[in-house]
């Protein structure tokens, strides 16, 4: 339980530095592998020493650097004195059930005389007798003497008409004798024929002298890319008043420095769980050498 200042004390010496755990079983299995063993009794653990962690929302509250104490009750913890399922569903006295009265026998049949729905919707109508049915008359009766049965749809819709003989065809007259084509076609009109011009007689190529002395005329190219004398151009000297070298180290500040600054690197969030100084006599200080074997301590 907490002191009487409603701080718990922990032992910094036994300090044990862990991960943030995520949930409340994890943060169990801290405090029992560290310090459950040589408790060998339930442990509670205080936030600060001072709020008791027992639901899982109590963990999110856990900040890197936070330190929880834990702590051994001497009360023993046995059963519950009633479980959920008997706080939930609380039994009721059941009533004992009256017995219904006794009744009356059964007394003298009385004929119904209302009407029913049965008789009201189906009425008995009288049956009247039917007559028998005649077989069909055939269409065709065997000894019928009339020469035409009627006229079929074939008749009616296709009625037959009378055709006229064709008339004589005349005799064809014989063509005239044939005359000659004396017009202008288009072919002959586009295409006029030309007399052609006799060919004259080649003869032999004459051959073609060496030239005997450089050519001294002017040719297209000589007249259109004209060649210009281009004067030599000297070598740049390097002026020693305008760029100077500074040998001395650059204490500026450069465009990446100031683009990519460093920033200093956040390492694993860390919870310390400390055991409760009060209770030396579940948790002794230990020598020097046993404390540096166990855990992660600050």
């Amino acid at each position: 339980m907490p002191s009487s200042s409603g701080t718990i004390p922990g032992d910094t010496e036994q300090r044990v530095s862990v991960p943030i755990p995520r949930s409340l079983h994890e943060l169990k299995g801290h405090a029992n592998k560290h310090f459950g063993v040589r408790a060998q009794k339930p442990l509670r653990m205080y936030h600060h020493g001072k709020v008791v962690i027992t639901h899982a929302q109590h963990v999110t509250n856990l900040k890197d650097g936070d330190v929880v104490v834990v702590t051994v009750t001497d009360e023993e913890q046995g059963p519950p004195p009633i479980s959920t399922h008997q706080a939930h569903y609380v039994p009721h006295r059941l009533e004992a059930k009256k017995p219904p009265p006794a009744q009356d026998g059964p007394g003298e049949g009385v004929p119904f005389d209302g009407k029913s729905s049965y008789t009201v919707d189906y009425i008995p109508h009288p049956l009247e007798v039917r007559d028998k049915a005649k077989p069909p008359r055939n269409v065709w009766e065997p000894g019928r003497t009339e020469a035409r049965t009627g006229k079929s749809t074939y008749n009616s819709e296709f009625p037959w008409h009378a055709v006229k003989p064709p008339e004589s065809s005349k005799k064809q007259v014989p063509p005239a004798a044939h005359v000659p084509f004396e017009g202008l076609t288009s072919y002959q009109h586009d295409y006029i024929k030309h007399p052609n011009r006799p060919r004259s007689a080649t003869g032999r190529p004459k051959p073609q002298m060496p030239a005997s002395g450089p050519f001294d005329g002017t040719t297209t190219y000589t007249t259109d890319y004209k060649r210009f004398h281009v004067p030599q151009a000297r070598p740049l000297k390097p002026q020693d008043g305008v760029l100077k070298t500074d040998k001395n180290p650059f204490e500026g500040a450069s465009e990446y420095r100031r683009e990519y600054l460093k920033h200093p690197l956040q390492g694993p969030e860390i919870l310390h769980i400390e055991p409760d100084l009060r209770r030396l006599d579940v948790w002794p200080k230990r020598p020097a050498t046993e404390q540096g074997a166990s855990g992660r301590r600050n």
